[in-house]
């Protein structure tokens, strides 16, 4: 595999990581005691997660088999 491909598949791998972590976090009593302003960063930030996410899966699917 190419370093390319290999930064591609670590960069999904860890994404991946911290996503599942963030959408674990949302679900937890912290999470609900946090300031609205901070609560809604969070989503808005787990969303674009998502969306980077997406575009990776996509390029590694293309890249990668």
């Amino acid at each position: 595999m190419s370093d390319f491909r290999a930064r591609l598949m670590s960069e999904y791998s860890e994404l991946q990581i911290r996503l599942e972590k963030l959408k674990e976090y949302i679900l937890t009593p912290a999470y609900d005691s946090l300031p609205e302003i901070d609560r809604k960063d969070l989503k808005a930030q787990l969303g674009h997660m998502q969306g980077y996410h997406d575009v990776l899966s996509r390029r590694c699917s293309r890249l990668c088999n």
